[in-house]
């Protein structure tokens, strides 16, 4: 067998074959789900999806919980519990310019529709530009819009995500709406 194991030699180790699978927003059960490959993916047959790389990086760093800091100014709405993904852990490097995966927006789940004298929806547009912030510095895009629009009546926070290209195209553009119940008054 040589120096190791090889699986789908012919289809998964071929040059063409991506690596990278998509998390598709799946708006029934309201989060990212994965799908499999289509039929013109003929590389990755049998695998997951690999087409909108971009929208899977969107959705991987707004919703993975980013690890918060005790001295953080929303450490309070954390309940001692400082999630984080176990990735940050292993291999961040910031001799790369690399920092910790993932947004604040967990926080906000259980928040007051003011927090520190602040609006959530300015909570949510600041941890949702953070979060983004990558993609410009590694100029996958050149500019980011986040807007976000709160109907406390519902209990849902909007946030919009509009993502362009240096040409003024569109790249990205999503809604997505954050439930939660209000605990802090």
């Amino acid at each position: 067998m040589g120096d190791g194991v090889v699986i789908r030699q012919s289809e998964g180790c071929a040059a063409e074959a991506t690596v990278l699978w998509d998390s598709v927003w799946a708006a029934e059960i309201g989060g990212a789900d994965y799908a499999l490959a289509d039929s013109d993916e003929t590389g990755n047959r049998g695998g997951l999806r690999s087409k909108a790389t971009l929208a899977t990086a969107v959705v991987l760093m707004l919703f993975t919980d980013r690890r918060i800091d005790p001295n953080h100014p929303l450490w309070f709405l954390a309940d001692g519990d400082r999630r984080g993904y176990w990735g940050d852990g292993a291999d961040v490097r910031a001799d790369l310019g690399e920092g910790p995966l993932g947004s604040y927006l967990w926080l906000l789940e259980r928040a007051p529709m003011t927090v520190r004298g602040l609006s959530v929806g300015t909570w949510a547009e600041q941890f949702a530009n953070e979060a983004l912030k990558p993609l410009l510095d590694q100029g996958a895009c050149a500019r980011i819009d986040i807007t976000s629009q709160v109907d406390a009546a519902a209990g849902v926070l909007f946030l919009f995500v509009q993502i362009y290209a240096a040409d003024g195209s569109t790249l990205y553009d999503q809604k997505f709406s954050i439930l939660w119940n209000q605990v802090a008054r």
